[in-house]
């Protein structure tokens, strides 16, 4: 799973996106973010559509490799 949030982590910073603001869409700290991008704490389905509709993060890029 922590490699596939890489290309989460990668695709936040090729769009200059900080992790703040997903702490801010999902409504957790940014400590708990953090977790969840770097694979510590799986993301929802309902979180990876909130990510999806509010910051146009394509889904797949929480599948892809």
């Amino acid at each position: 799973m922590a490699e596939k949030l890489f290309v989460l982590s990668g695709y936040l910073k090729s769009h200059d996106l900080k992790q703040q603001v997903v702490a801010d869409v999902l409504g957790k700290t940014l400590t708990t973010a953090n977790r969840k991008i770097r694979g510590k704490i799986p993301f929802t389905v309902k979180e990876i559509q909130s990510l999806h509709d509010e910051l146009d993060i394509p889904i797949s890029v929480f599948f892809d490799k």
